[in-house]
């Protein structure tokens, strides 16, 4: 069965029309707030909080960035409202806490320098004790293979006066 091209032209215009107006419908939904959003506006208490979990979820050291967490606990600090004076105490105990963190990074990675170098040093030092030890060996094996000395005697000393033979 064969559409007629005049009909099948109509039925693909009026499809394309209900796309369209279904795409329309779908975006006007997602513009508009959802009453629980509209009821659900955040306090500043809630703000605040949210300002330090999600610090806190940065300051994570597997997942986080240290850089995000450090603005975000720095900008709660600075804000004076009540509810970030609340939370101060734990926003500057974090933030202590993310210094330090990345205070010790630092060091272990200047102690892990300083370990391949020592490490490197040491291979180095290795090296050079297997080569002196070589050049020791070789002088003696040269000593050996050298013909013995002569023995020459000694001249016979006179027995000391006043001693019997």
């Amino acid at each position: 069965m064969a559409l007629d091209p005049s009909l099948r032209r109509r039925r693909l215009h009026s499809l394309r029309l209900s796309l369209a107006a279904a795409a329309l419908a779908a975006l006007a939904a997602c513009a508009t707030p959802t009453p629980r959003e509209t009821r659900d506006r955040p306090s500043p208490q809630q703000s605040a909080e949210r300002q330090l979990q999600r610090a806190m979820q940065a300051a994570h050291p597997r997942s986080g960035s240290a850089s995000r967490a450090r603005s975000l606990l720095e900008g709660l600090l600075a804000a004076e409202d009540e509810a970030s004076r609340a939370l101060h105490p734990f926003a500057r105990a974090l933030l202590d806490q993310l210094i330090e963190r990345q205070r010790l990074g630092q060091v272990n990675e200047r102690l892990e320098q300083q370990l391949e170098r020592s490490a490197q040093q040491l291979a180095e030092s290795e090296q050079h004790a297997e080569a002196l030890q070589r050049k020791l060996d070789a002088l003696a094996e040269i000593e050996r293979s050298l013909p013995p000395r002569p023995v020459t005697p000694l001249p016979l000393q006179a027995p000391p006066r006043g001693l019997p033979p």
